[in-house]
């Protein structure tokens, strides 16, 4: 597997260690794409009725599981990335923390698995895409072998497995406790806001 990896992210890493228009499309997925996921998460939670903030905790859960078990992972099983063996071009700077899984490729292909598990097919299709897209930019830019991307999607299904069981058990009355704290919380501040400037 380790050569057939190899092998797979010589034909993926930039051929060279110069910037073309290839690199700049690289650089904004494997940079910005990601950040699209917590914004879509937070707008579910601020508009969405009682029903989507419970579909948007089991989003939530889904990632915070499969973080959870990535960086135990690489805590127990650190692996390096390929400009440390070294290997093809490293087109971007990186700090040296393990390369397997993915933390780019885990987030959105655990967003997309969790669309799909939650019936939400054009959207699972749309962010499914941009995971590729964003598994590519990475491998592309040097910095992850495409086994940290496969590894990253088998642990995306397991930690949206968990994470609807759970929901199936706790989801509801989880939801409505935080959407109490969240009440709260809006509550008190604008109160603090308002004693602030009165």
């Amino acid at each position: 597997m380790n050569a057939l990896d190899q092998t797979l992210f010589a034909a993926i890493n930039a051929g060279s260690p110069s910037w073309d228009k290839t690199a700049w499309v690289a650089y904004i997925a494997a940079r910005y794409v990601v950040l699209l996921i917590p914004l879509h998460l937070a707008i579910l939670w601020l508009a969405g009725t009682h029903h989507v903030r419970r579909q948007a905790l089991t989003l939530a859960s889904a990632l915070l599981i499969a973080i959870a078990i990535s960086f135990a992972i690489g805590a127990l099983f650190p692996t390096p990335r390929p400009f440390l063996i070294p290997l093809g071009h490293q087109l971007i700077a990186h700090r040296e923390s393990p390369s397997f899984p993915s933390n780019h490729g885990l987030v959105m292909f655990t967003y997309a698995a969790a669309m799909l598990a939650l019936r939400h097919w054009r959207h699972a299709i749309c962010i499914g895409i941009a995971g590729l897209i964003v598994a590519w930019s990475r491998i592309y830019l040097g910095i992850h072998f495409p086994l940290d991307m496969v590894g990253a999607l088998i642990l995306a299904i397991a930690a949206t497995w968990t994470a609807r069981s759970i929901d199936r058990r706790f989801g509801r009355s989880a939801t409505l406790l935080l959407e109490r704290g969240f009440e709260q919380a809006i509550v008190r501040t604008t109160l603090w806001v308002i004693r602030g400037r009165g």
